[in-house]
């Protein structure tokens, strides 16, 4: 019998050919592995030297189990950190920090960007909508946390099981591993909230999301991963001296030249 070569409709209890083959990095197990250690396969690494002691070292761990994925994720993070601190330097990006951003990008890797998008949507609702509910109360802090997070565990829940009912199965699919970060930066969201205007919340939320989805694409192009998985002692280097370089910037960032642009020209 041949096998199914489309994603068309399958009987409830089965997966659909576009399931089997999603190509996430962040599964030990999807397409993406094969793709990874074929990189490596190709490559000639050649004697151990200075410059691929790390190549070497990478090889020899793959060939013993270590999934190629998980050492790419290791590797491309720090890059989007570091551009996440780039975007904040020299640019003038504000969003939450670097690790709120850096972590989302994970997951929006996990479960595509439109889908995290929509959950990233559902935790902040769900965490406004439980402080709120939660500031009459007059409860401690901790206590007071666990009981947005209750609130926000239970929205999310709702969400899943209702979309099982309205065909969104890409939403109802998603792990569970995304869905505890998004759900565990909810304080993140809630602090933002309460020390800042509505206005000023909405904007640090936009701009988190923005360095979210850029991290997400450089974690899910194909010629970066290849890149740093073939390069590790070059790539580590390079975020380094990236991450120097922006530490040590004190120049203007790129949106208050525009914002200050009528006075830095009649200053010139």
């Amino acid at each position: 019998m041949e096998a199914t070569t489309s994603a068309e409709a399958t009987p409830a209890g089965t997966l659909s050919i576009e399931a089997v083959t999603k190509q996430d990095i962040t599964e030990r197990t999807s397409a993406v592995k094969g793709r990874l250690e074929g990189y490596l396969d190709e490559k000639k690494i050649g004697k151990l030297s200075w410059h691929n002691w790390l190549q070497q070292a990478i090889g020899q761990a793959v060939s013993k189990g270590v999934s190629a994925n998980t050492i790419v994720l290791v590797l491309l993070f720090p890059l989007v950190a570091g551009l996440i601190a780039a975007a904040r330097h020299l640019i003038g990006l504000t969003g939450f920090g670097i690790f709120v951003p850096a972590m989302l990008s994970v997951a929006f890797v996990a479960t595509g960007i439109k889908v995290g998008i929509i959950m990233f949507a559902v935790v902040f609702l769900g965490a406004s909508l439980a402080r709120k509910a939660t500031e009459k109360l007059k409860l401690q802090y901790l206590p007071r946390m666990a009981l947005m997070m209750w609130l926000v565990s239970a929205l999310v829940l709702a969400v899943l099981l209702s979309a099982v009912n309205i065909n969104l199965g890409s939403l109802s699919a998603v792990s569970i591993f995304p869905i505890l970060i998004l759900m565990l930066l909810s304080e993140n969201f809630i602090e933002v909230q309460t020390g800042k205007s509505r206005h000023e919340a909405t904007l640090v939320m936009l701009q988190t999301i923005v360095m979210a989805i850029i991290g997400a694409m450089i974690l899910k192009t194909n010629w970066v991963q290849k890149l740093v998985l073939l390069n590790p002692e070059i790539s580590l280097l390079t975020i380094a001296l990236l991450d120097i370089y922006v530490g040590r910037y004190t120049g203007l960032r790129a949106l208050e030249m525009w914002k200050f642009r009528k006075i830095i020209k009649d200053y010139k």
